[in-house]
């Protein structure tokens, strides 16, 4: 068994340590600098707009290397502020091509899915690439990084669809977990065949027998996803009840993450990958923290005094620093640019995604966090009230006007 409650003890323990007070950004960025900022970011959408044109299109069919990803790099570069050694790795070949190695089998895996519901799974093929650099694996998407990437869009849609019961979601999760655990379970619902066949596709690359471990991730993050129904549903958890159910679901997730691409961890590699993933979560609560209070769902915010939104940002901050410093346990992470590269990545969102929840800050300390992004807040609001995931926007242009002509 792998010792999930350990883990969620010990960084129970990081985050009660850690501290509240505003954290110690390595950059600040001028009037002047974001107004240069904006402008370049408004620059590369009118770019994005011209895609629309039927030669630019033609043109990036053609060669999308030498069209479409310098412009990408001069977007993050200018305006998000990445560093060279930065970009190396997010538009180095290998990331550009399993990305769109997973566009393609997706749909053609699940064509009833949405461009959108694609990137939902996209976001964790990332996570899984960049496990694969540090653990000096090869960056590709196999069976096993395609099959959990995939169950994200299926099982987290029929989970937080309001259409379906609760007892239907729990009937739901009882059938998943039977069948994660390698019994014949008949599927009722054309969403349940297809997760099921996903399953078949952890079990083609790592069979039971052999790869133990992986099934016990699997079963840790459905146990996660099982408590987390009752943050919607129970009334009388305490804090720390709240705390350890957070924790819990996005340290599997991210534990499950490792085992699906390694096939086998040290114990000092599991506790480090759970720790990222309630890394992870933490930073999911800040960016849903509007959904969250609208569907009445419990967060680890809602066990802060007076619902002090900064100081959950500040401790997340500080959190993210401290267990981030664990991945160093892997081959891939002997000097100190993929951690950079991660903590910039998750801490430039989590500046953003209070800029775009003002309503949870107060006034100063919003100003005083606006200090540090390359925007201005408002700007920020600006652009997400024309797009509602620029994001997910940039991925669907992208893929649709590279995709092959036969597709």
């Amino acid at each position: 068994m792998l010792p999930v409650r350990n883990y969620i003890q010990h960084f129970a323990e990081i985050w009660e340590n850690s501290p509240s007070d505003f954290p110690a950004f390595s950059k600040e960025y001028s009037t002047q600098e974001k107004r240069s900022r904006e402008a370049n970011y408004e620059l590369f959408q009118e770019k994005i707009k011209s895609l629309q044109n039927r030669k630019e299109i033609k043109a990036i069919k053609s060669d999308p290397g030498a069209s479409f990803f310098p412009m990408f790099k001069a977007f993050l570069e200018t305006v998000f502020d990445f560093e060279k050694d930065h970009l190396k790795v997010i538009l180095s070949d290998e990331f550009k091509n399993v990305s769109k190695d997973f566009f393609y089998k997706a749909r053609e895996f699940g064509p009833e899915l949405k461009p959108s519901d694609i990137y939902q799974g996209m976001r964790n093929v990332w996570i899984m690439n960049g496990l694969q650099l540090m653990m000096k694996l090869p960056v590709k998407i196999t069976p096993s990084v395609f099959a959990y990437s995939m169950i994200y869009p299926y099982s987290d849609n029929l989970l937080d669809d309001p259409a379906i019961s609760d007892r239907e979601k729990e009937e739901f999760s009882e059938r998943f977990n039977r069948r994660l655990h390698g019994e014949e379970v008949q599927p009722v619902s054309f969403t349940e065949s297809q997760l099921f066949r996903l399953v078949e596709m952890f079990e083609s690359e790592f069979p039971r027998t052999d790869f133990p471990l992986v099934y016990e991730s699997l079963y840790a993050i459905q146990q996660g996803q099982t408590n987390s129904l009752k943050m919607c549903t129970e009334s009388g958890l305490s804090d720390k009840q709240i705390l350890e159910i957070c924790f819990e679901k996005g340290g599997a997730s991210v534990l499950a993450d490792g085992y699906l691409v390694a096939g086998r961890l040290t114990q000092e590699q599991e506790q480090a990958l759970f720790g990222y993933g309630v890394y992870l979560q933490l930073l999911d609560d800040i960016q849903d923290v509007k959904e969250d209070a609208q569907a009445s769902t419990k967060t680890l915010f809602s066990c802060l005094p007076e619902n002090d939104l900064g100081i959950f940002v500040n401790k997340t901050v500080h959190f993210g620093r401290t267990s981030m410093e664990e991945m160093k346990c892997f081959p891939g992470m002997e000097n100190d640019d993929f951690i950079d590269l991660m903590n910039h990545s998750i801490e430039t969102m989590i500046i953003e995604s209070a800029g775009l929840n003002n309503g949870s800050f107060t006034p100063e300390y919003l100003n005083e966090l606006e200090r540090y992004s390359p925007l201005h807040f408002g700007f920020v609001r600006e652009k997400r009230a024309q797009s509602k995931s620029q994001r997910f926007a940039l991925f669907q242009k992208y893929f649709e006007s590279a995709r092959p002509a036969a597709v």
